[in-house]
């Protein structure tokens, strides 16, 4: 089973536990941040990447932020073949219309991650890591090819405001 195959399996696992630590708040250890609690229950695997199994939110807003990729102000790819530049340009780019509706990183709860190449996950998740706090927000991700060819990877998101 090749290293994209073996990743892509652990990713879609993750999404089954969600619905599992979903289930088990009651029985199970969480961590809290105002209005976020980490999910995470003992008898579930925690894969040792940047992202929650699941999170309980709760708040008065959602804001709901639209696929990101790495596109500077003026339309221009930042970091061709560059997969973790490109994730920062993405993360940079979502933290800034988060702003715009008063929200924080801290408050986005969920991200959908749209990646081109599985080899490039650890590189994504390493730039993540940077723009995200515990407890990390509920994640899914896809392998799969997007809109440009130049475009490595494509980040959505959903934040909680109290």
């Amino acid at each position: 089973m090749s290293t994209g195959t073996r990743l892509l399996n652990l990713i879609c696992s993750a999404a089954v536990c969600t619905a599992v630590a979903i289930i088990a708040i009651a029985q199970s250890g969480f961590a809290q941040n105002s209005h976020k609690t980490k999910l995470a229950p003992a008898e579930v695997f925690q894969p040792p990447f940047p992202y929650s199994l699941g999170i309980a939110a709760q708040g008065k807003r959602a804001i709901f932020v639209a696929g990101q990729v790495a596109l500077d102000a003026k339309g221009a790819l930042v970091g061709k073949d560059d997969p973790e530049a490109q994730a920062r340009q993405v993360f940079t780019n979502m933290k800034a219309v988060l702003e715009t509706a008063g929200a924080k990183m801290d408050d986005v709860v969920k991200i959908t991650m749209i990646i081109r190449n599985a080899a490039d996950f650890p590189k994504i998740g390493g730039a993540r890591k940077e723009f995200f706090k515990e407890p990390y927000p509920a994640s899914t991700a896809f392998i799969a090819p997007l809109l440009n060819p130049d475009w490595l990877v494509e980040v959505e998101a959903v934040a909680v405001l109290d």
